[in-house]
């Protein structure tokens, strides 16, 4: 389960209805699913916040040990990961975080003083694995001698970068695969062959350069929905379940859009659709400029 919803920041998930929220979490630990992913970054702290609250409220009946719970952190100086971490606790009402990330890459911030801060609380019993998100592949293979155990990566047709190649470095390295956005931040969700009123207009999709390739994509999965009597969502998530990561983070606003999700997982694609949108989704990749990092724009 991915929770950067229930923070709503950054544009993309605004106006997030909390009893929604409530519905969705409640309804995703009744459904089996025991990952809980978030970030310090999603709201300021309010994701954590409000998913620590709630999983608090079934610490009766799901004990702790049988949950993942998952966070992100800002590449800061060493000394401040601690703080980070100490702050990230209260807040998921836990005294260990399973999985810790370090969330984005960083141009002005030295890594390694943070990656050595995160492998000494990966020695404590406040953190369990430590994590990387969004590291390209050159990159990961530059800290290979730090017990990195997890990437985090997008896993959607917008970003195809360098799958194939990072999941099998990973594979060689004992490093499990965690895909998130499978929906392409929402975009592939059907309701958006045009751009929305948010920040995900500035997408790369939407661009002058891009679009056209974007709505090639966008046509087989309407065609494709049509096929299996199912969503565009649902076929974009099939897909991504097809991608062999060892972990897909699922998010969504509502309880019937997580049933929906989750609904997907019986929708089977022929090796030749599978095929069909991976083409269609290497096009899109080559129009994407080259000074451009990940979905986000983001530099570093």
């Amino acid at each position: 389960m991915g929770c950067w919803q229930f923070g709503g920041s950054f544009g993309f998930w605004e106006n997030q209805d909390r009893s929604d929220s409530i519905k969705l979490l409640h309804y995703a630990l009744r459904s089996g699913i025991r990952h809980f992913d978030t970030a310090q970054g999603y709201g300021n702290g309010e994701s954590e916040q409000f998913t620590g609250q709630q999983l608090k409220r079934f610490s009766k009946s799901i004990g702790r040990e049988e949950l993942t719970l998952a966070t992100k952190i800002l590449a800061k100086n060493g000394p401040m990961v601690r703080k980070d971490v100490e702050t990230s606790l209260r807040r998921l009402c836990t005294d260990y975080i399973d999985i810790l990330y370090l969330h984005w890459p960083s141009s002005t911030v030295s890594i390694p003083p943070v990656l050595d801060a995160l492998a000494e609380l990966a020695e404590t019993d406040l953190v369990r694995s430590i994590g990387v998100s969004n590291f390209p592949l050159a990159l990961l293979r530059s800290y290979g001698d730090y017990p990195i155990k997890y990437l985090q990566m997008p896993c959607n047709l917008l970003w195809i970068h360098d799958i194939q190649e990072t999941q099998r470095y990973c594979k060689e390295h004992s490093i499990q695969t965690v895909g998130y956005s499978p929906l392409g931040l929402g975009i592939l969700n059907g309701n958006h062959a045009l751009a929305p009123e948010d920040g995900r207009k500035n997408l790369y999709c939407y661009s002058q350069q891009s679009y056209g390739a974007f709505k090639a994509l966008y046509g087989s999965l309407e065609d494709l929905s049509g096929k299996k009597q199912c969503s565009i969502a649902q076929i974009s998530l099939a897909w991504a379940f097809a991608q062999g990561f060892d972990h897909l983070l699922l998010g969504a606003r509502t309880k019937f859009q997580l049933q929906q999700n989750i609904a997907s997982k019986d929708i089977n694609l022929s090796a030749f659709q599978l095929q069909e949108l991976t083409k269609l989704a290497q096009e899109l990749a080559l129009s994407v400029p080259k000074s451009q990092d990940n979905i986000f724009n983001h530099r570093w």
